[in-house]
């Protein structure tokens, strides 16, 4: 029987290496993680990098200089700073997406095909060097769009405390109930993973 782990509203938790053993751990069947994050919830969106990684890549970008003395004293920090959701996630929103029969308020997803075959649910190359921040499902989250000022203007595509709280979640939990009827962790395993 595998070890399952059911986490509600956490943030990324372990680098790259972490994250590789963990999938592979998943892949032989001895871990199971479902990890609930409700969509726009700013605390499932962080931490992409440690404090030591974030001021090392500001060093780097706003002084050479700066940046040569942190690596000359061994202080910089680096793809072993960078941080990554494991398990397969299950995203609660409070809309319908899509349309007709087909329209849910609940996503699936394995973040561990990144790390095992180095592509997302989506079939997209993903590179799994370290270097890229724990994105994949992630990107869309934070709302990405072609200008500042429209991504300024749309509020819907702000992470919002208030989407951590508990009732948020158990709001939305509620409202995804019959989608998940009769689904099992094991089921989505074999299924997505």
């Amino acid at each position: 029987r595998p070890v399952t782990v059911v986490s509600v509203a956490s943030p990324r938790v372990g680098n790259l290496e972490f994250a590789r053993t963990f999938a592979r751990f998943e892949s032989y069947g001895c871990l199971r993680h479902l990890r609930i994050a409700n969509h726009k919830d700013p605390v499932t969106l962080g931490p992409t990098v440690s404090s030591k990684r974030a001021l090392t890549l500001a060093t780097m970008m706003l002084s050479p200089l700066g940046y040569a003395a942190l690596k000359l004293s061994g202080r910089d920090a680096g793809a072993e700073e960078t941080y990554y959701h494991t398990g397969m996630k299950m995203k609660l929103r409070k809309e319908m997406v899509g349309v007709g029969v087909e329209g849910k308020r609940c996503e699936l997803s394995y973040s561990g095909k990144v790390f095992v075959l180095g592509t997302n649910d989506r079939g997209e190359g993903v590179a799994n060097d370290g270097g890229g921040g724990g994105k994949g499902d992630e990107e869309e989250d934070f709302g990405r769009k072609s200008s500042v000022s429209s991504s300024l203007l749309a509020t819907q595509d702000v992470p919002l405390v208030s989407y951590h709280f508990g009732g948020a979640y158990a709001e939305r939990i509620a409202l995804v109930k019959d989608e998940l009827d009769g689904l099992t962790l094991n089921q989505l395993y074999l299924e997505k993973a």
